[in-house]
């Protein structure tokens, strides 16, 4: 199955912006819904790819990027040095 992995979303939470990556099949339709958590390093070539192959199969993934307040992630702002 063809998917779509090109979107995302910011949630507002209490310590900002946590990014979270969308995949699904690219076909319109009603799908069951997985929230896939990455480990430490965010969303990894690995998880990107298990995330990829969940939606092969049918599903709509969401990947946060979980651990948002420990450093920089690509939902928060660049910060002048």
């Amino acid at each position: 199955m063809i998917i779509k992995d090109t979107e995302s979303v910011d949630i507002d939470t209490s310590t900002g912006p946590m990014r979270t990556y969308l995949f699904r099949p690219a076909t319109e339709g009603r799908y069951p819904g997985l929230l896939l958590f990455s480990e430490i390093f965010q969303v990894t070539g690995p998880i990107r790819r298990a995330a990829a192959m969940l939606a092969s199969h049918g599903f709509v993934v969401a990947v946060p990027e979980i651990y948002h307040e420990l450093g920089k992630t690509s939902a928060q702002p660049k910060r002048p040095f």
